[in-house]
């Protein structure tokens, strides 16, 4: 199914898109946004209040248009492929490989969000 585009950027602020008109985003949800040149990059949200979503941008920001980039939410958190496979690897913070081992081939995923220790319940280094 397609996702509705919103071509309602207010605001540009370093890697963060302030998006107006939007009822329905959620904390952590994924995004994607397409530059009127037709590149395509990705992002999350990082809060929402009063219709208005605020996204990082993972990339640059340069070729965005307030007016002609359409950003879509897809209703997702980030997910990562699972398996035995992943064992080792090193990823970036998107769970994508970025060791130039192989693809990772797998059905499962999983959300890349969790809680945060806290940091006093850490265990003292020896």
């Amino acid at each position: 199914m397609a996702k509705v585009g919103y071509r309602s950027i207010k605001e540009i602020s370093g890697p963060l898109l302030f998006v107006e008109g939007i009822d329905n985003a959620g904390y952590n949800e994924m995004v994607t946004i397409e530059t009127p040149d037709g590149q395509i990059r990705s992002g999350q949200v990082l809060d929402t209040r009063k219709g208005m979503a605020v996204v990082q941008v993972f990339g640059p920001t340069t070729g965005i248009d307030n007016k002609l980039t359409v950003v879509r939410f897809t209703g997702e958190a980030s997910r990562i492929s699972v398996s035995d496979d992943i064992l080792g690897r090193i990823f970036n913070g998107l769970g994508e490989p970025i060791d130039q081992g192989p693809a990772i081939s797998s059905s499962e995923k999983l959300e890349i969000v969790g809680s945060s220790m806290n940091p006093y319940s850490r265990e003292e280094p020896s």
